[in-house]
């Protein structure tokens, strides 16, 4: 996939490395029920495991200008024609972050999903007081309620906002 700005190609083994370093930052972690115990090989075991998956993608998102890794995106639950979920979206340097590239990222999945998976449905979810939220309900996400203590994460429990987009919306939107 191509934006004006980023390259967003499938995950390689070479990218685990870096994906597990950015994860053990609290810059990148804090909105993610990623614990602050996950191990290097909890990483690749999500990767191993997410290429036997049919229903899980794994993306890397990159600068145009110079091929650099910046960010990632995991995709869960895609049973093509029907749903899909961003399970996990993040641009890991903070320097890089509200310049538009997670918008960028975010827009190419969504036609990804739509235009190549045929999905009717895309969702995801988020902690409140992610900031993100806001991204999501600016590109056309509707807010479906919130899951009251959902997620726990180091022994804390966090609501989660539960957001859908459907394909007559994004049609609407972005067609």
């Amino acid at each position: 996939m191509e934006t004006k700005d980023l390259l967003i190609r499938e995950s390689k083994f070479s990218d685990l490395d870096t994906f597990y370093e950015w994860e053990t930052r609290p810059e990148v972690t804090e909105f993610f029920s990623i614990s602050k115990d996950q191990s290097r090989e909890d990483v690749y075991n999500k990767y191993f495991k997410d290429l036997e998956d049919p229903g899980a993608e794994q993306f890397t998102i990159c600068m145009k200008e110079d091929g650099r890794p910046i960010g990632r995106i995991v995709m869960a639950d895609i049973i093509k024609g029907w749903k899909g979920e961003v399970w996990r979206i993040y641009i890991a340097d903070t320097a890089l972050r509200n310049r538009g590239y997670g918008r960028q990222a975010l827009k190419a999945i969504m036609d990804h999903c739509f235009n190549d998976l045929g999905l009717e449905r895309l969702y995801l979810d988020h902690y409140t007081g992610n900031p993100a939220g806001f991204l999501y309900k600016s590109m056309g996400f509707l807010e479906e309620g919130v899951l009251r203590k959902n997620c726990m994460k180091d022994g804390v429990m966090h609501d989660v906002h539960l957001m859908s987009m459907l394909k007559e919306e994004y049609d609407r939107l972005y067609r």
